[in-house]
């Protein structure tokens, strides 16, 4: 009974408490049991030796118990601090957004030491509150300075460390290889929480691997302002390439044909002088679609593209749009088919007569002299499919995805025209701003490229008056 009391005591708790159970024991071994019975005197020499190898059995036992009590608590440390890095790493690497990881940060740290939890970063020389747990935490003046001083010296600050101690938080740096990143806030109770080493350890470790996630978030974050700048400066070098090459044609044939005129017109006959107009006519509407598509391409890239809807006849559309561009058709043949009985149409005139000039103007550009372009407009249940069918050698079907791309052209050789290759992109644009969608499909080599339009009838048509 005597040693199950001494073992009892080390294991519930600890090494000291056993010992003063040892040396307790002893005295009321002897009070009770030694004679002289109910006094501290031992008569026998041979009682005070049991008596004495009794307390130094119980003192070995009770320290040797309470070591495997101490390793089986720091095995539970161990554990919990194993578990609480292994939950943090668990949520910030499922988090893509800063605000994500802060969030797992602080419910993290908050749950493991049971303590409320804010998270600091720099914005513009100054820090700013951007996670807390809970999530409606306020601090006062006094709490942002002992983490502003934390920021600027790089040392812990406030309740628990050597600097402010009068705060009720305490303020961590979140420290990195580059740097001190942000700030970690605790308020914990009691004081002592946080002053033994394991538990100071885990929050070093804690705060090492949140130091860490939100340099990654930022870092990735730089990395995809790179690659946009990347992009922009890609894009910026086609439409500078595309401008200074494509552009630049129609100028020269103005140019040329307006000088002739103005060198030579007196001796040139009627018919010469009607030629040289007609170049400069064809090519400053050439010029003029050139930089339609540009700004159109622009609007739609700002997200400024505004429809003007209306509710419009499908057959004036692609009348205006074959009147536009009648001379360069001339060389070709027009076969054009519009259903009987086609519903009106909920619509900007403007941008899909913009969409079939640009599918027409591609198709005389790649069908031989004398070739048929065909268009066909249909009912097709809930929509108006618009299908436009040019006369030449058709796409490659590598080539059929990477079609509809800004400043992408179907390579062709020079015999045929130049092009900023912004016009299907800018159709595809305009189409579904509408909520329609367009696509281009190639039946065969020699068999033509087919450019499908559909447009949507999602409204009913206003009822006709009658005469």
């Amino acid at each position: 009974m005597f040693l199950t009391a001494v073992l009892y005591s080390a294991v519930t708790w600890g090494l000291k408490p056993s010992i003063m159970a040892s040396v307790l024991s002893v005295f009321i071994y002897n009070f009770f049991l030694v004679p002289p019975v109910h006094t501290f005197t031992i008569a026998n020499p041979q009682d005070f030796l049991t008596l004495l190898v009794y307390l130094v059995v119980a003192v070995l036992t009770s320290n040797l118990t309470a070591r495997v009590r101490e390793q089986a608590e720091a095995a539970k440390r161990r554990e919990a601090s194993t578990a609480a890095l292994y939950a943090l790493s668990r949520q910030i690497a499922g988090a893509a957004e800063l605000e994500d990881v802060l969030r797992a940060i602080v419910t993290q740290v908050g749950h493991t030491f049971n303590a409320k939890a804010v998270v600091f970063l720099p914005e513009a020389d100054q820090l700013v509150l951007k996670a807390g747990h809970p999530s409606d935490l306020l601090l006062s003046e006094a709490e942002r300075a002992a983490a502003t001083w934390a920021w600027h010296h790089n040392e812990p600050a406030g309740r628990g460390s050597e600097t402010l101690p009068g705060t009720e938080w305490l303020y961590v740096p979140l420290r990195t290889a580059q740097g001190t990143v942000g700030i970690l806030g605790l308020q914990y109770d009691p004081p002592e929480a946080i002053r033994s080493p394991d538990q100071w350890r885990l929050l070093e470790a804690l705060t090492d691997q949140a130091a860490v996630a939100i340099e990654r978030t930022r870092l990735v974050r730089e990395m995809a302002q790179a690659r946009v700048l990347t992009e922009t400066e890609r894009l910026r070098d086609a439409l500078l390439s595309s401008v200074s090459h494509d552009l630049r044609t129609p100028l020269v044939s103005i140019i040329g044909a307006a000088s002739s005129l103005l060198t030579y017109g007196a001796n040139y006959d009627e018919a010469t002088r009607g030629d040289l107009l007609s170049t400069i006519q064809e090519e400053a509407e050439r010029l003029n679609r050139f930089v339609g598509n540009l700004l159109d391409m622009m609007r739609l890239e700002a997200g400024q593209l505004e429809l003007k809807r209306e509710w419009v006849d499908l057959g004036d559309v692609i009348g205006t749009a074959l009147a536009r561009l009648a001379r360069l058709l001339n060389g070709h043949q027009l076969m054009v088919e519009v259903e009987p009985g086609l519903p009106m149409l909920w619509l900007d005139f403007v941008l899909v007569e913009q969409v079939l000039v640009n599918l027409l103007e591609n198709a005389a550009k790649y069908s031989p002299p004398g070739t048929t372009i065909r268009v066909h407009a249909r009912r097709d249940h809930q929509a108006v499919i618009v299908e436009v069918v040019d006369g030449g050698v058709g796409v490659p079907l590598g080539e059929l995805e990477r079609i509809f791309d800004k400043f992408y052209r179907v390579p062709r050789g020079d015999r045929h025209g130049a092009g900023t290759g912004l016009g299907l992109s800018i159709c595809q644009g305009i189409i579904e701003a509408h909520g329609g969608s367009i696509a281009a499909t190639s039946p065969g080599h020699g068999k033509g490229t087919v450019f499908t339009v559909t447009l949507p009838l999602d409204k009913e048509p206003p009822p006709i008056a009658e005469p």
